[in-house]
């Protein structure tokens, strides 16, 4: 019993180690012995439970998918019992979702896992799970009639994608002061060359940016009596006050 705990504990080890090192150096740098390293086991050890850095990473996508699934579930969970819409959920859900790629590395990892390895590993579908529910909450808005007529289910959450996306991309760009204003108002002095989105580090307030980003966009979504009664986003993951009437939950 003794023996296989520690084996697990050297296995959880190793896939944190991989999760670190996928989200800050990339599929293609990242090797074996500085997985190994990051995880102060031998090379021998690692290869025991991870044959190839494909194994790894397929297992480090699995438990990123896991942890994403969880959290935009909790989230939307969260609003049960106080009226939550569908577009409550949305905002919040997404808040979820930037707060945990802001403090969990494996998260980072399995995004940044799926955009460089464009096939889908062993065991693993190309459906992502957090934007599987964001589709399904964006077709539950249209069935709530919350959205502006003409503005398609599809359409609105292949937008909320490209934004979480984009957040996550921005939150690894260094070059910006955490706690300057964004979108800035005022025209910046050029700063030369940016570092590469995928350099791994995490700078800016990135809840702030998303909340802004949601202030600019539901005006062009949301059907306008449906903002009226408080469909608004809210910073760090808050319902919005409830709405007179509201159709039935997803």
């Amino acid at each position: 019993m003794a023996i296989q705990q520690r084996a697990e504990r050297t296995r959880r080890e190793i896939l944190s180690a991989a999760a670190r090192v996928f989200d800050g150096m990339g599929y293609e740098r990242a090797s074996l012995a500085r997985i190994a390293g990051d995880a102060r086991v031998t090379t021998g050890a690692l290869v025991f439970h991870f044959a190839t850095k494909a194994d790894l990473a397929t297992e480090v996508r699995v438990r990123a998918r896991a942890v994403t699934r969880i959290t935009v579930e909790s989230a939307c969970l969260s609003t049960e019992g106080v009226g939550g819409t569908a577009i409550d959920k949305l905002v919040i859900a997404t808040h979820a979702l930037i707060r945990l790629f802001e403090t969990d590395p494996t998260a980072r990892a399995g995004e940044r896992l799926s955009r460089e390895l464009q096939l889908p590993g062993p065991g693993l579908s190309r459906d992502c799970p957090w934007r599987r529910e964001v589709a399904r909450l964006a077709r539950f808005a249209a069935a709530e009639k919350a959205l502006r007529p003409g503005v398609d289910a599809t359409a609105v959450a292949a937008l909320i994608g490209y934004v979480i996306t984009g957040v996550e991309l921005e939150m690894r760009a260094p070059g910006s002061p955490a706690d300057e204003t964004w979108p800035a108002e005022e025209t910046r002095e050029p700063r030369g060359p940016r570092p590469s989105a995928e350099s791994g580090a995490l700078h800016g307030p990135a809840e702030q940016r998303l909340a802004r980003i949601w202030e600019l966009i539901l005006p062009g979504l949301v059907h306008p009596t449906t903002r009226n009664r408080g469909s608004r986003p809210r910073h760090h993951g808050t319902a919005a006050p409830d709405a007179d009437t509201r159709a039935p939950r997803p």
